[in-house]
């Protein structure tokens, strides 16, 4: 039987002659340095361990960035954006809170505000009538980068990180700002979308109104999500992308939306862009945009159709709750905000019903 020789050289950024001392049951490494010859323990009792200890040796000591004793403003964002991104927040929340602290960016430039612990609270205060009237935001937008810039003074400012001395968001008033409820498209509008935009885009009207997925959830909708047979879309985490609030859900499909899976080509992804690739959310908004306005429409948006959905199905007698479920909304309160107002026939008819509801009982 071959025995394992007890001595050999590796060769690696020097050489090393790695021999084996039966007196201490162990492995060693001799190796010249700075002239002179050193002879180190590996602490291995295998030829392998042995070979694996020597390459760790080889390899130059990985050592911690030192952070600046002062962070400019990009340097205290990018570590937010940092955290952010290890505790696994979606891509779309990146791209928001990042768009936010850019905008930031540019509202301390014209101050000569360079680092993160120059901010004040009337800094902080000045950047809402920035956004909305230097830069022409909406308000909800402004509201939603304040919101962003708290966190991360909040985030930035505890005593374990220290990345600036006070937070100088902790008085600053955030009010929401009162607006209107987003418009939703009624039925008619619904059908008329189903047959008049250009043909890649009706599947995706269907699924989107009868679904209440959002346009990301249905982009990233594979094949093994979908139970013909159960008539069920699995929305699940998953390790590339998570759906917004990260939790799995399903939805039941009713017969518009069957018809249209059964007719999608067969592939990893369940719906595929003009091209044959994968959907892109701002190219079918724009096509949207243009078929309603060729159909003579009031122009909408993507989200348009979960708003649809959720009135739709409470209106048929849907209980709340499960409504809330299918959509995968967090909570009622956030549910209902997606309900369209109920015009003045609706509201005399739903009068009329159930008075005749109550005559009958």
């Amino acid at each position: 039987m071959r025995k394992t020789p007890k001595s050999f050289v590796m060769l690696l950024s020097r050489r090393y002659r790695v021999y084996y001392n039966p007196q201490g049951s162990s492995w060693y490494a001799a190796f010249r340095k700075n002239g002179g010859r050193e002879r180190v323990s590996l602490g291995a009792r295998t030829r392998p361990e042995a070979e694996a200890a020597v390459r760790q040796l080889d390899s130059p000591p990985v050592t911690e960035p030192k952070l600046p004793d002062r962070l400019t403003w990009s340097q205290f964002a990018d570590l937010f954006l940092q955290h952010k991104q290890v505790l696994g927040r979606a891509s779309g929340t990146l791209k928001r809170y990042r768009a936010a602290l850019e905008a930031f960016r540019r509202h301390l430039y014209p101050l000569d505000i360079a680092y993160a612990d120059q901010v004040t609270l009337p800094v902080l205060e000045a950047y809402v009538p920035f956004r909305t009237g230097d830069e022409g935001c909406d308000a909800k937008t402004a509201y939603n980068d304040a919101l962003v810039l708290k966190g991360a003074f909040k985030w930035g400012a505890r005593p374990s990180r220290g990345f600036v001395p006070v937070n100088p968001a902790l008085d600053w008033e955030t009010p929401e700002p009162d607006k209107p409820k987003r418009r939703c498209y009624t039925a008619g509008e619904v059908s008329r979308m189903e047959t008049g935009v250009r043909d890649w885009l009706r599947p995706i009207v269907v699924m989107l109104a009868w679904t209440g997925m959002r346009i990301d959830e249905l982009i990233n909708l594979r094949w093994e999500d979908v139970n013909l047979e159960e008539r069920l879309i699995s929305i699940r985490v998953q390790e590339e992308w998570k759906p917004k609030g990260r939790c799995d859900r399903k939805v039941p499909m009713q017969a518009k939306v069957e018809a249209v899976l059964r007719r999608q080509p067969i592939g990893k992804f369940a719906f595929r862009g003009p091209n044959g690739g994968r959907v892109k959310e701002s190219y079918a908004l724009e096509c949207l945009k243009r078929d309603q306005a060729k159909l003579g429409m009031m122009v909408g948006d993507l989200h348009g159709f979960r708003r649809f959905f959720a009135t739709s199905m409470l209106r048929a007698g849907v209980d709340v709750e499960t409504v809330r479920q299918w959509g995968g909304w967090k909570t009622l309160e956030t549910m209902l905000r997606y309900l369209a107002d109920v015009s003045a026939t609706d509201s005399v008819k739903s009068m009329d019903e159930a008075v005749a509801k109550l005559s009958a009982s």
